[in-house]
């Protein structure tokens, strides 16, 4: 008896499953960092020019000007409702795909487990075959020895 090659081929595809969930992680992890730090160097420039416009109102400044201002602080706004929608959606892919990670580890611990068994029975199977062999033999050698001893007495 051998061992059953099926678990150990499932197995295998159990890991090549994890590995390519811990990329998904890795990348959705990535992704929603990226969004991070775009919001961070967004506040930071929201910060500069509003320091900058308080500035130009101490001094007198065209209409245009001030209006010009008004529509970038404007479009500054919506850049980050925007950034922030994003990082909702990159955080709940985050959590998904971590989700399916964790359905695949224990997947391949089914697995594992599954050829650990399988590996257990085929040793069981033969030692149970190798004891039945020793006990014939013992057999067979008590038979020869009481057929020998029967025959000298």
């Amino acid at each position: 008896m051998k061992p059953r090659e099926c678990w150990s081929v499932l197995a295998n595809k159990a890991e090549d499953v994890v590995a390519l969930n811990q990329q998904r992680v890795k990348a959705a992890r990535e992704n929603l960092e990226k969004l991070e730090a775009s919001k961070k160097r967004l506040l930071s420039m929201s910060n500069e020019y509003a320091e900058k416009i308080r500035e130009k109102e101490k001094t007198t400044q065209s209409l245009i000007e001030s209006n010009n201002a008004r529509q970038f602080v404007l479009q500054l706004l919506q850049l980050s409702e925007r950034l922030d929608k994003d990082r909702i959606h990159a955080q709940a892919q985050v959590e998904l795909a971590c989700e399916a990670l964790r359905q695949a580890e224990q997947e391949r611990l089914k697995m594992q487990t599954l050829v650990e068994q399988d590996l257990l029975a085929v040793k069981t199977y033969h030692r149970k075959q190798e004891q039945k062999q020793m006990d014939a033999l013992g057999l067979t050698l008590f038979n020869m020895k009481s057929v020998a001893m029967g025959g000298r007495v």
